[in-house]
């Protein structure tokens, strides 16, 4: 009998980072998104709100809970002991305090996994690094706890990968008052991820991914489940953009943070 192919990895949400969520929501919501309240976290001193689509991934806007955080944050990264002060923080410390103290816009990518052990050993067997499970929750506005794990690869190229504890559909709202969107947009069509080494990079997230990239109208893609990965030129390794199944495009204010329109048919 023939093993059962491993399903495709599922993208669960990409990371936005904002000065504040008050006035994100509402460019968001001005663009014809639906806006989401969020909570705050535990481990890091940010809140996020959520824009939720009915394939069941979102864009998450993450702000800290008080601009002095920030503003202190970029001012350490800026002095000589940045590097050591993130070698002594918890690893989503690590993992997150760069984007807070970088500029707007898209900084992460977060992939969904019933369990991390598996995610953890296939890295491990590629030589690549991660810190987790690791235990981290918010509590949201109506006060209730919502609890998960992530796995959180030192590289910045990859994503991590969260799992729940709670019920994902208290984390990620799925009814249509919230993945209906006046603009039309229905999902995330791709996630853009740069690279100094396109070919290297795009063998790296592959090994990482359990995939195998294509060129497709020359771009480097590996194919998540309905959703594209393409791996572009630049520096820093990192994500750099995401693209919405949308029937129009995007103000530029959210083009400047890395959010843009893909039109039915494109890709």
């Amino acid at each position: 009998m023939s093993a059962e192919p491993t399903p495709l990895p599922r993208l669960d949400h990409v990371v936005i980072v904002v000065g504040a969520l008050a006035d994100a929501g509402a460019d968001f919501a001005a663009a014809g998104f639906t806006v989401t309240p969020g909570g705050r976290h535990d481990a890091l001193p940010t809140e996020n709100a959520l824009v939720c689509f009915a394939d069941g991934s979102y864009l998450e806007l993450l702000a800290a809970c008080d601009p002095e955080t920030r503003e202190g944050l970029r001012e350490r990264r800026a002095g000589p002991g940045w590097e050591r002060h993130l070698r002594g923080a918890s690893a989503v410390a690590r993992r997150f305090l760069p984007s807070l103290a970088g500029p707007d816009g898209v900084s992460d990518w977060v992939l969904l996994a019933d369990r991390l052990t598996p995610v953890a050993a296939r890295l491990r067997s590629h030589g690549m690094s991660a810190a987790g499970p690791v235990r981290m929750g918010r509590e949201r506005r109506d006060g209730e706890r919502l609890e998960w794990e992530l796995l959180l690869p030192d590289a910045a190229l990859l994503p991590f990968w969260i799992s729940d504890r709670t019920p994902r559909d208290r984390r990620v709202p799925s009814a249509p008052e919230a993945t209906t969107h006046a603009n039309g947009a229905r999902g995330i069509a791709a996630v853009r991820v740069r690279a100094p080494v396109v070919p290297a990079a795009a063998l790296e997230l592959g090994d990482a991914l359990g995939l195998v990239p294509r060129a497709e109208a020359g771009l480097t893609v590996l194919d998540l489940k309905a959703v594209r990965v393409e791996v572009v030129e630049g520096e820093p390794a990192a994500v750099c953009g995401v693209r919405i199944a949308a029937p129009a495009g995007l103000p530029t204010g959210l083009q400047r943070l890395g959010v843009e329109a893909e039109a039915p048919g494109a890709g």
